[in-house]
């Protein structure tokens, strides 16, 4: 059956963005979609799925794993499985493309979503989950986890989350120390996700994050009964240093990656 825009199954996402299936299966996707100027998709990353971007018209700026790339017409770019990026059109014109994913993507995304009032709950409900499971809820988590925007956003830290399927299902947040140090903190994923690699995508996102921010160090604070969390920081470069006691009565060990 030949296919067109004209009679291809046709979503709308983001602000006023399109898009059109010209080939919809479960082991290959084809879309063209088209981008006004100004709109952005959220940062994201995909399980198992990877894409190759083919630009139609226009200049496609991308952000890839931290870093940024600019492409125009006729110019293409592979994203491989798990690599964070988003793709925004910051021209004067539409920006037209196709995209290609192996196999299809839609249900394989986790979206880096950022912090905002009307989800302040969230950070409290996936940490009040996590603390009440394997420790217990301290006096300083009562603080900041009740007021997260004082107490985290408006002393220099950053909370964001992921989401899968429309669902927020973890987080993890920067306290700044100072200009270049920064703790890991607030870092949860619900019980229902586990499996997903939400902790590696939370991870690879923060010290993203941190490089941006121009840190040198990222600390954090655990306990080595939690097993899996500590082969998850030492796999991400982190190390122990010495010890000094934090905020909570919990952590027995200190880490530190130099960026």
């Amino acid at each position: 059956m030949k296919i067109t825009k004209q009679n291809a199954e046709h979503y709308t996402w983001g602000n006023k963005c399109d898009g059109w299936h010209l080939l919809k299966s479960n082991s290959l996707n084809v879309i063209e979609e088209k981008m006004p100027p100004g709109t952005s998709e959220l940062l994201h990353c995909h399980r198992i799925a990877q894409q190759v971007f083919y630009i139609l018209n226009g200049t496609a700026s991308f952000e890839i794993n931290g870093e940024f790339h600019t492409l125009i017409a006729n110019e293409s770019i592979h994203i491989p499985p798990r690599a964070l990026h988003r793709i925004f059109n910051d021209g004067k014109v539409d920006l037209s493309f196709l995209l290609i994913s192996q196999p299809m993507a839609q249900n394989d995304r986790i979206d880096i979503v950022p912090y905002t009032e009307e989800l302040k709950s969230h950070i409290k409900i996936l940490n009040e989950e996590w603390l009440t499971k394997y420790f217990s809820v301290e006096p300083n988590d009562v603080v900041q986890l009740s007021n997260p925007t004082v107490e985290i956003i408006n002393k220099g830290g950053i909370i964001y989350y992921a989401q899968h399927n429309k669902q927020i299902v973890g987080t993890a947040c920067l306290l700044k120390i100072n200009e270049q140090t920064y703790e890991l903190g607030k870092m949860a994923v619900t019980d229902s996700a586990q499996g997903l690699g939400i902790g590696n995508v939370l991870m690879d996102y923060s010290i993203q994050l941190a490089k941006q921010l121009g840190a040198k160090s990222l600390i954090l604070f655990s306990n080595t009964s939690l097993g899996p969390a500590i082969h998850l920081y030492e796999k991400y470069g982190f190390k122990k240093v010495d010890f000094e006691q934090g905020h909570y009565t919990r952590s027995n060990i200190k880490m530190e990656k130099v960026l």
